[in-house]
């Protein structure tokens, strides 16, 4: 296939409909233009008719080849002139209507000039206008010498009709698999006999053979659910990132994201998760032979039971042999009569041919040329569903493409899917090639891009073209361009040979810029790129994008993340100011994530703009030239939590549907111009104005909102007429809605008028979440609960401040969530709430998640009538929350037969001892519960996680009678602040125990066999302190804090033995003078935190030898007057407020793998980092990050820093008399600076005002005193 195989079929097609547009050649009209068009729209009928024969010549003919791509630039070109000029055409309509211009309005469209000749001249529009002539005359003259010509009736790359036999099966209907499937599973439930507590069960196979497919099929086999206490996917792709990996899986345990940026933290985290669980994780698409990186990414997994097991796809047998003991399971093609199934199944919708066996001996040829690989069958079979005859079918078999004379990866038969696909399919799967290998996109992202990008244009104006879109992507889907992600089921990735394919047919017009950097590939990058993506990372610096000031046609630029959950993003101010202002042809333009403070308001002449992304940057406002934008489509502006206002003239934006401002809390008024925006189809949130803005009734108009809509500031409605006007119960595609007043209950709110505006705002019945905020009301009016809201799963009352009842839910057929906070005037919950209920009928039939949170006068809370003989039950309640609720002392006797999570806080001890039968509980959480003495006389058995907190009359956790009810699966336990608590023996066998400031515990737990994680803080009274030996080979983690007579060997014993132990944190221990037998002999420590050990005078001797310690943090250690030597393989070290050896004898120029230092409040004499001795340098060259904090004498960073050319991060703290940086080259390769309380240095960096501002101001990341300095509010 040519590289960049054109889809010029749509491209052209788009152009003569835009060529021949009524209100462009009447624009163009004053200077004969119009004719030039008309010209060239003739010219490109004739070239579209020789375009099929073009395509199926440039395989091989290389003229023809160029000649395509040459054309495929001109359309492009010739587009982005056409879009130019439809633009002043709509700017000058605007100026023309806008009878209600102001002098501000006026001055931003200064700029377009009141005469057209002066826009020609003015935007150089004649010398494009010349060129553009004379290219497409040029390429009019070559079709003849090609010998090109028009398509004849038959030859069309047309798609046939589809055949109307059955529905295609879904994606996970899989043939030929059942005995590799049974074999893996046989491999999973097999116990073995290894020493490991963990198997590694490779698959091993081509790419497109189906590894990850059989093992999705493992993974969701019933068979599994009862054997592993926890499941994980990860995808691994090319790009082997242990902390990613270990984050995803992390994430997928807790049901949740994690916000640890560090590693060992991760890991930590991980290992407490999957201490003393049989777990089932599948590392999918594993690239990476190196042992070192899969040693570090297993280390939390050896913490899992015996049984535990993990499932690798990989390509290579390097890989498996690397990762797993055992032989690699190979996966081989499937067998003919299989592959030949599938291929039907895909094509036609059946398993077998027989309802069209003349077809099957084609297939079986077809078959072959895929040569039995899942991916390319299943591939061509959705291309073949588009054709019903044997001659089609023969067509796509004698395709050239098969016989391809370039030399590629790609597999012919997906070279012939994409080949076989309708134009506007092609473009829209070639622009794909922005998303690198294994990036989830959502479909809506993609379908908006698309339609930025001009992709879904159609002549059924009724039509959306958000549906048009979701057609196509429905379409790839189903032909296997795309697949669902296996981690997340509403994203969508490519298969890394669709990701391959879509390269190679876009070829230089997208470009992945970080790819083409890891490569050392910049000097390849082509100045005519069109779509431009990259990484977005915590730091982007100016270097990484100076060649995009040479792409003058760019029409994307796009970050993308692989990982959903990422840190502050930082973005080079120099980007901002003078790459993207840059961008005159972009049309999706998105700086989602970074720190960016404000816009220039050179973002007005982005004229082409349709797509912009701002969400989640700290902009309070955008500049009023962004109301200039009048081609803009989407704006999302999500999670801008400083959002303060919107641009005046939003009215200006008419081609607007898509305005994302969810998310935005400073966002308190909302002009009224947006009431003209009625083609928006998303407004998540709606405020009521007071006085000139948006009004209730503006929703009248906007017929087209889908998803959700938060309606806020209620209480400023004023008339009931106003919000019937709104028509909610109308908005059929709202499914989502949110009602709220103000938070501030006053003599200003009406209590009739807000019942009546509820009762009025009735939502139309497919609702399926519904949330009322600070509602004023004394009740609620009939229809929420009402049956004929079947459809509803969500439902949230949040201080309904007024409100004495709650309405009858109890009987809503598929209400999941619900959250009652904050009801003040509520005191009993009865049968009012549930509906009447029949004997043997459940309660709330599908709810998952209760809330009661802050309800300070609720008292009683009824179950049935009184005499109802009944057991009622929640059969399906998960998750239980009770908080807040002081006064609460009667709960019903209902089941919950399902409840696996109950937090009761802030509650008397009644509402514990009032729920029973608790068999299935596997979370308990209880904070500060009055009078609570014991927590259960029956201690729940399948408890896994018990959290106690601040219960101040807690003696003991169960009455010792019930000593034998210990819980067999607890794995986590947490006690703190519980004063007279005097013994924790009864627990059983855990994995994970902290205690804290229990300041009367005298007993722990008499077997701690097994513990992996142990922190025990401020607990003085202890009496009997097992020796931790009996944990020795099993603990991972230990911290220990508060001890005033701390006895290491009495406490650990021997050293040697601690072969797990990983992390030892001491906290505060003033009895801890030095370490026992001089030395700290822990074989396998990473981490060693010493801090506020006021008495301690040495450290460790031999610490040289701890080969394995990567973090040493020693802080608040005044007596520590002798070092020993640093540990050689340190990554991390920070040394505060302690007395070591001079800078220049700790020999840190030798750590070479040091990354990180700190240095808090030590060496105040240091005056600088230079060397006195002029031997070395004081620190290595492999330094990333520096922290310097409290050094009085510190005058300047400009001697000794020569060498640390990795330097990336600064911190300066304290510091009263440094003044003087690093030189300039080590500062243009800073990502982050930051300086706090260092007032000469402060001086020397003011924004546009210190000389060393220049200096730093490429620099994305500066704070100084905790404020950004490219924030406007914290210029002085």
């Amino acid at each position: 296939m040519a590289i960049g195989e054109v889809f010029l079929g749509a491209v052209v097609t788009v152009l003569l409909e835009r060529l021949a547009s009524r209100e462009l050649l009447k624009f163009l009209l004053p200077l004969g233009i119009d004719a030039q068009l008309k010209k060239w729209r003739r010219t490109l009928l004739m070239i579209k008719a020789v375009l099929t024969d073009a395509e199926n010549k440039q395989t091989r003919n290389e003229a023809v080849k160029e000649w395509l791509n040459d054309l495929e630039d001109l359309a492009y070109d010739l587009d982005d002139l056409v879009d130019k000029l439809n633009t002043e055409a709509l700017q000058r309509k605007l100026m023309e209507t806008d009878e209600e211009s102001t002098s501000q309005v006026q001055k931003l469209f200064s700029t377009f000039s009141n005469n057209f000749s002066d826009f020609i001249s003015e935007r150089g529009i004649n010398s494009e206008l010349q060129e553009i002539n004379e290219r497409l005359e040029d390429l009019a003259q070559q079709i003849s010498m090609l010998s090109l010509v028009m398509n004849v009736k038959g030859s069309s790359d047309k798609t046939g009709e589809r055949l109307q036999l059955t529905s295609v099966v879904d994606e996970s209907e899989v043939h030929g698999r059942e005995k590799d499937k049974e074999d893996i599973l046989k491999m999973l439930l097999e116990v073995e006999s290894s020493d490991s507590p963990i198997s590694v069960i490779p698959i091993v196979g081509m790419g497109g053979v189906g590894k990850t497919t059989l093992a999705q099929l493992v993974y969701n086999d019933v068979r599994l659910k009862g054997e592993f206490d926890l499941m994980a996917w990860a995808c691994v792709s090319d790009e082997f990132d242990a902390f990613r990996i270990t984050k995803i899986i992390l994430e997928a345990v807790f049901s949740g994201s994690c916000d640890y940026t560090d590693l060992n933290m991760l890991q930590v985290k991980l290992k407490e998760s999957l201490s003393n669980k049989r777990f089932l994780v599948v590392l999918d698409d594993v690239w990476n032979e190196k042992y070192g990186d899969w040693d570090i990414l297993r280390r939390p997994f050896l913490a899992g039971k015996p049984g535990s097991k993990i499932i690798v796809t990989t390509r290579h047998e390097k890989v498996a042999k690397i990762m797993s003991r055992i032989p690699a399971y190979h996966l081989n093609l499937l067998s003919d009569n299989d592959a030949l199934s599938l291929l039907a199944q895909h094509s036609l919708g059946t398993k077998t041919f027989d309802v069209r066996p003349d077809l099957r001996e084609i297939g079986k040829s077809v078959v072959r040329r895929c040569k039995n690989l899942p991916l390319a069958v299943k591939s061509l079979g959705g291309l073949l569903r588009t054709k019903a005859s044997p001659k089609e079918w023969e067509g796509v078999l004698n395709s050239e493409i098969w016989i391809a004379e370039e030399k590629s990866e790609i597999l012919p038969a997906l070279k012939l899917s994409y080949h076989y696909l309708p134009p506007e399919l092609k473009q829209c799967f070639a622009y794909c090639a922005i998303f690198p290998k294994d990036y989830e996109v959502e479909k809506s992202e993609l379908v908006y891009l698309w339609m930025a990008e001009g992709f879904l244009k159609q002549s059924q104006e009724e039509r959306l073209m958000e549906e048009l879109g979701n057609n196509y992507f429905d379409e790839l889907l189903t032909r296997s361009f795309f697949q669902k992600s296996s981690a997340n089921t509403s994203r969508f990735v490519m298969h890394d040979l669709f990701n391959d394919l879509a390269m190679c047919v876009s070829g230089y017009k997208c470009l992945r810029l970080d790819d083409m950097l890891k490569d050392n590939l910049r000097h390849k990058i082509s100045e005519k790129v069109r779509h431009l993506s990259f990484n977005s990372r915590e730091y982007k610096s100016y270097d990484r994008f100076s060649s995009v000031n040479s792409f003058q046609s760019l029409r994307t630029f796009l970050p993308l993340s692989i990982s959903i959950w990422q840190p502050a993003m930082y973005l080079s101010r120099r980007v901002l100011l003078d790459v993207v202002p840059k961008l005159y042809c972009v049309r999706e333009l998105s700086l989602s994530g970074y720190k960016i403070y404000e816009l220039p308001s050179s973002i007005g002449n982005l004229r082409h703009l349709r797509y912009f992304n701002l969400s989640r940057t700290p902009l309070k406002w955008l500049p009023e030239s962004a109301s200039t934008l009048c081609n803009l489509q989407v704006l999302i502006l999500e999670g801008c939590y400083r959002l303060s206002k919107l641009p005046a003239r939003m009215d200006k934006l008419i081609n607007l549907r898509h305005l994302n401002i969810a998310n935005t809390s400073q966002l308190r008024e909302m002009s009224e111009g947006i009431a003209r925006l009625t083609s928006l189809q998303t407004l998540p949130k709606l405020i009521v104005s007071k006085s000139s803005g948006l009004k209730i009734n503006d929703l009248r108009d906007f017929s087209l909102l889908k998803g959700e809509i938060s309606i806020e500031e209620l209480q400023h409605v004023v008339n009931v007429q106003e919000a019937t006007d709104a028509r909610l119960t109308n908005k059929s595609s709202l499914n989502k809605i949110g009602l709220i007043w103000s938070s501030t209950f006053d003599d200003s709110r009406n209590e009739i008028l807000e019942l009546d505006v509820l009762d009025v705002l009735k939502p139309h019945e497919n609702l399926s979440s519904l949330e009322i905020k600070f509602y004023g009301g004394a009740k609620f009016p009939s229809w929420i609960g009402d049956s004929s809201f079947s459809m509803l799963t969500t439902i949230s009352f949040d201080l309904c401040k007024k409100c004495s009842t709650l309405p009858t839910l109890g009987k809503l057929p598929l209400l999941k969530d619900l959250s009652v906070q904050g009801m003040d005037q509520v005191k009993v919950i009865g049968t009012e709430f549930y509906g009447n209920i029949c004997d043997g009928e459940s309660l709330f039939p599908s709810l998952e998640n209760l809330t009661f949170d802050d309800m300070s006068q609720w008292e009683e809370w009824h179950g049935l009538a009184p005499g109802a003989q009944c057991t009622v039950e929640i059969p399906k309640l998960r998750r239980f929350y009770v908080r807040r609720c002081p006064k609460l002392v009667s709960l019903p006797n209902f089941s919950f037969p399902s409840l696996r999570e109950l937090s009761v806080e802030k509650c008397n001890e009644v509402v514990l001892n009032s729920i029973h039968n608790l068999t299935s509980l596997t979370q308990l959480k209880l904070v500060t519960i009055s009078g609570l003495k014991s927590v259960f006389e029956q201690f729940p058995l399948k408890l896994e996680n018990f959290k106690i907190d601040d219960c101040e009359d807690l003696v003991t956790l169960w009455p010792s009678e019930n000593i034998m009810q210990r819980p067999v699966n607890l794995q986590k336990v947490s006690v703190k602040g519980c004063p007279k608590l005097l013994s924790i023996q009864e627990i059983g066998v855990i994995g994970s125990l902290d205690i804290k400031n229990c300041a009367s515990l005298e007993l722990l737990p008499d077997n701690i066999s097994s513990c992996r994680n142990l922190t025990i803080v401020g607990c003085p009274s202890l009496k009997m302190m097992t020796s931790l030996e009996d944990c020795s080979t099993s603990l991972e983690s230990l911290c220990i804090g508060g001890w005033v007579n701390l006895n290491l060997t009495n406490l650990m014993g021997s050293f040697h033995n601690y072969s797990s132990l990983t992390r030892l944190i001491i906290v505060v221990c003033d009895g801890l003078e030095s370490f026992p037998q001089g030395s700290l002999p822990i074989p396998n420590l990473r981490n060693l935190l010493i801090i506020g050990c006021r008495n301690l005078r040495s450290l460790p001797d031999r610490m040289e030898q701890l080969l394995s310690l990567e973090h040493l943090l020693v802080l608040n250690c005044p007596s520590l007057t002798e070092s020993s030597n640093i540990p050689p393989n340190l990554i991390y070290l920070t040394i505060g407020i302690c007395g070591v050896k001079p800078l220049g004898e700790l020999d840190l120029h030798k750590l070479t793998s040091l990354e990180y230092f700190g240095l808090n409040s030590v060496y105040p004499e240091l005056v600088s980092f230079s060397n006195d001795n002029d031997q070395h340098y004081l620190l290595p060259p492999s330094l990333k990050s520096l922290n310097l904090s409290g050094l009085p004498n510190l005058e300047t960073l400009s001697k000794g820093f020569q060498n640390l050319t990795s330097l990336r991060i600064l911190n300066l703290t304290k510091c009263p008399k440094l003044v003087a940086l690093p030189v300039e080259d080590q500062l243009y390769n800073l990502l982050s600076l930051s300086i706090k309380d260092c007032p000469l240095l402060k001086k020397r960096c003011l924004r546009n005002e210190g000389d060393y501002w220049p200096i730093i101001a490429d620099i994305p990341n500066v704070q100084i005193d905790d404020r950004s300095i490219y924030d406007p509010e914290s210029c002085p």
